[in-house]
């Protein structure tokens, strides 16, 4: 586990971009964390090394928005308004878990925690105290070898990892 401390919302940007380079088609990325932590905020730093434009809002109500990038597709699922498994199914969107063409970032992903894959990339983002632009993100990979590379270009740029 990586633990990266995050002092704004640009660098917690920073980091959802520097998790896409270390993606491949079909992987998936659980963000875990209270509301305003910035699981969204991370996502747009992710599609943006993705080479997707434009913004990039929470899909609350939604629950699944679907932006196409240069090379592969961002399928964003909020999963807050869901109570289980069961309306995932319903809907049919576990189908697109993991996605055969693109990524998939999950925003609460406990709501539905037994659709969710076993190997996957797992962020959990939390509040730093006294400290309200600030983050503390916890970081999971589903290699070594990717923890190793992130690690790597994490310094690179200049983040503070642990």
């Amino acid at each position: 586990m990586v633990c990266v401390h995050c002092k704004n919302e640009k660098e917690t940007e920073r980091v959802g971009a520097l998790l896409a380079a270390q993606m491949t088609c079909s992987d998936v990325l659980l963000l875990s964390g209270e509301m305003g932590t910035g699981k969204s905020v991370l996502t747009r730093g992710l599609a943006a090394q993705l080479g997707i434009e434009g913004p990039i809002p929470s899909p609350t109500f939604t629950i699944l928005l679907i932006h196409e990038g240069s090379g592969l597709t961002l399928y964003h699922f909020d999963l807050y308004r869901l109570e289980n498994e069961d309306e995932l199914y319903e809907m049919g969107l576990d189908e697109m878990i993991p996605p055969d063409n693109g990524v998939a970032v999950i925003e609460w992903p406990q709501n539905c925690a037994m659709a969710m894959p076993e190997t996957c990339f797992r962020v959990s983002l939390a509040y730093v105290p006294d400290a309200p632009e600030e983050r503390i993100l916890n970081i999971d990979f589903p290699e070594n070898s990717l923890e190793q590379r992130f690690w790597a270009a994490a310094k690179a740029a200049g983040i503070e990892c642990k």
